[in-house]
C-alpha cells in the first residue's frame, strides 16, 4: 500500500523525495531498498514492488539524482557539477541510515539494478547499515576499459562541457557489438526480450534519454571505484550478496564479469555471497519472459535473511 512521500534533505542541501510502499501484512518480514538504474525511473518497479509487499515487504524507492518523473525534461541525465558519482552513493547511505532507524520489521535489505547496483556496492562498501544486498544487472569494468572511459569522458567534459547530452557516449557505451547483436527490431532489445517492456520503455520520455558529459564521466567512476579491491574489502564480511544476471546481458558481457565479482568477493572472504545466471535472459531481468521465476528466486533470499537479526 502506498504511503505518503517523504523528504530526505542531504548535507549539500539536494532533497530526496522517498516513495514508501507498505505491505498489508500483519507480520512484516523486513524492508527494502530498491535503487533503480540508468536512464529509468523508480514506477518502473511498480509490479515487483507489489510482489514484495503482497510477501510481508515494506518497500522504498526513490529516483537518484538526473533521473525522476517529476524532474524536468530538461534537467534530466545530469547529477552534478563536481564528484556526482560519490553523492549518489551518499545518498543512498543517508536513506539506508534514516530506514535503519525507520523500519517495521528486524532486516533491511538493498536492491540495485545496473547502475542502481553500482551505487548499491558504494553504499556497502562505506557503511554497514543493511543485512543482505542484491546486485542485479552489474558490471566489474576492466582497468583497461576504466582507463579508456575516463580519458574519452574528461575530454567531451574539457571540450563540450559536463551539461553537455552526447550521443557519441552513448553509442561509446551502448553500440557495441554485444548490443547491437541482440537488436533484432529496436537497438533497446538489449534490455529484455520482451517486446511489451521494451516498448513501454521506448515509449517513456523519462527513459533512454541521452545523458550528459558528466553523467557519464560520473558513471565510468562510479564502475570504477566500486569495482577496486581496496573498496570491496570495506564491505561488512557477514553482509549477505546475492549477484543476479542474464547470460545474455551485454552490460556484464554476458555474465562474465557477474562471475567476476563472485570469484573476488569469495577470494577475500564473503562466504556469503551467491549468483544465478539466468539462461537466455538479458538486462532488465525484472521485465524479462521469465519475471515471476526471478521474483520468486529474490523472495526466497529476502526470506532467508530476513528473520536474522541485527
Amino acid at each position: 500500500m502506498k504511503q505518503d512521500e517523504l523528504l530526505l534533505l542531504h548535507d549539500d542541501g539536494y532533497t530526496t523525495t522517498l516513495y514508501p510502499f507498505f505491505t498489508d501484512a500483519e507480520e512484516v518480514k523486513g524492508t527494502i531498498l530498491i535503487l533503480h538504474g540508468m536512464a529509468e525511473h523508480h514506477n518502473r518497479y511498480r509490479e515487483f514492488t507489489v510482489f514484495l509487499n503482497e510477501n510481508g515487504f515494506d518497500v522504498y524507492l526513490y529516483d537518484h539524482r538526473g533521473h525522476g518523473t517529476d524532474k524536468k525534461l530538461e534537467e534530466l541525465g545530469f547529477i552534478s557539477e563536481k564528484r556526482g558519482w560519490e553523492k549518489l552513493i551518499f545518498d543512498a547511505v543517508d536513506v539506508l541510515s534514516y530506514l535503519s532507524e525507520q523500519k517495521r520489521g528486524e532486516s533491511l535489505i538493498l536492491f540495485g539494478h545496473s547502475m542502481g547496483s553500482l551505487v548499491a556496492r558504494g553504499a556497502t562498501e562505506c557503511s554497514d547499515l543493511c543485512d543482505a544486498a542484491v546486485f542485479c544487472g552489474s558490471t566489474a569494468p576492466s582497468k583497461i576499459d576504466s582507463a579508456a572511459g575516463l580519458f574519452a569522458t574528461s575530454l567531451i567534459c574539457l571540450f563540450k562541457g559536463k551539461r553537455h547530452p552526447s550521443p557519441w557516449l552513448n553509442q561509446a557505451l551502448f553500440g557495441r557489438k554485444r548490443y547491437s547483436s541482440l537488436s533484432e527490431r529496436t537497438a533497446n532489445d538489449w534490455l529484455t526480450r520482451s517486446h511489451a517492456a521494451v516498448g513501454l520503455y521506448m515509449n517513456d520520455p523519462y527513459c533512454g534519454f541521452i545523458c550528459t558529459a558528466g553523467f557519464y564521466h560520473d558513471l565510468v567512476k562510479l564502475g570504477t571505484h566500486v569495482t577496486k579491491t581496496a573498496n570491496i574489502k570495506n564491505t561488512p564480511k557477514d553482509l549477505s550478496i546475492l549477484l543476479l544476471s542474464g547470460d545474455k546481458d551485454p552490460v556484464s558481457k554476458y555474465g562474465d564479469e557477474i562471475i567476476y565479482l563472485l570469484d573476488t568477493y569469495k577470494k577475500l572472504g564473503y562466504s556469503n555471497t551467491d549468483c544465478i545466471l539466468y539462461e537466455n535472459c538479458r538486462h532488465e531481468l525484472l521485465n524479462e519472459l521469465n519475471r515471476r521465476e526471478i521474483m520468486e528466486d529474490l523472495l526466497q533470499f529476502f526470506l532467508k535473511v530476513a528473520p536474522k537479526k541485527r
